[in-house]
């Protein structure tokens, strides 16, 4: 059982329907990334727009921090690591290092109301596989002492992994079940497969599952993604670029809570035109 005040956290990340829509903004720490260049105009409008949270990197939350003091004001989610693939910004390279951004106490102190951490699956190095699962395990324990929930990203970055295996809903069910076992208290993942698939993930993962958004799609597209993950049980979703990529953002979370709250394709198409 969760002591109160991080089922508190743990609430505000949720809409009264139980659904969760989050926008993801912590993509800056790889560089100025196309709809990201101007962030506070953009983290302003956002706020306005209220989603359930928004995800920061830690530099973020500290320069923009008054944005969150509001009333009914977003949860404050802070990205806790940050990836290397390559030593120069936009080169392309292996993501195989990962590091710890911000401590648990730091986030508590900036107000945030859950942390996200990356589990890394596919490197060629194990040794640097166990570092990445002993570090979840470390943060979930801290996370813990401060009553502060944690969200697991499970990702299939890792350069061994193939085309063919990340195809394999299995593999996401595997990554989600070992999110929960090091400590989640929510798994962001992708959304693979058909819904009777991808209905394992959700079933052998005994904490709940956010879908995240990926690269910008067409809104039929994003459509049918949610459609098929909510009947499958998924809690909501994580979108970053399919939002602050779009002509409009704020009215891109409107849209959003239309179809992960409500079900309403026709006011998510209405609201993405």
């Amino acid at each position: 059982m969760r002591h109160w005040n991080k089922e508190l956290r743990m609430n505000r990340l949720f809409d009264e329907s139980g659904k969760t829509v989050m926008v993801a903004m912590d993509h800056g720490q790889g560089g100025v990334k196309p709809g990201l260049a101007h962030p506070e105009h953009l983290l302003t409008s956002l706020v306005e727009a209220r989603p359930d949270a928004l995800l920061l990197s830690g530099g973020m939350a500290r320069t923009y921090n008054y944005l969150f003091g509001r009333k009914n004001s977003p949860a404050l989610v802070i990205s806790s690591d940050f990836i290397v693939g390559n030593s120069i910004p936009q080169q392309s390279g292996e993501i195989e290092e990962l590091r710890q951004s911000i401590s648990v106490e730091e986030c508590v102190r900036l107000g945030a109301d859950a942390i996200k951490a990356l589990l890394i699956f596919g490197r060629r190095d194990n040794h640097l596989q166990a570092d990445n699962m002993a570090y979840i395990a470390r943060l979930a324990e801290e996370c813990d002492r401060w009553n502060l929930p944690l969200i697991v990203e499970p990702t299939t970055w890792g350069a061994t992994l193939t085309d063919d295996i990340r195809a394999k809903v299995s593999l996401y069910a595997d990554m989600a079940r070992i999110s929960a076992e090091l400590g989640a208290d929510l798994v962001k993942c992708d959304y693979v497969g058909t819904p009777e698939e991808y209905q394992a993930v959700v079933d052998n993962c005994p904490v709940p599952v956010a879908i995240l958004g990926g690269a910008k799609a067409a809104p039929e597209t994003i459509a049918d993604t949610i459609e098929s993950a909510s009947s499958c049980g998924v809690c909501g979703v994580v979108f970053g670029r399919n939002v602050w990529q779009s002509e409009d953002p704020e009215r891109m979370v409107q849209a959003l809570k239309a179809i992960t709250y409500r079900g309403d394709r026709e006011e998510f198409l209405r609201l993405c035109k």
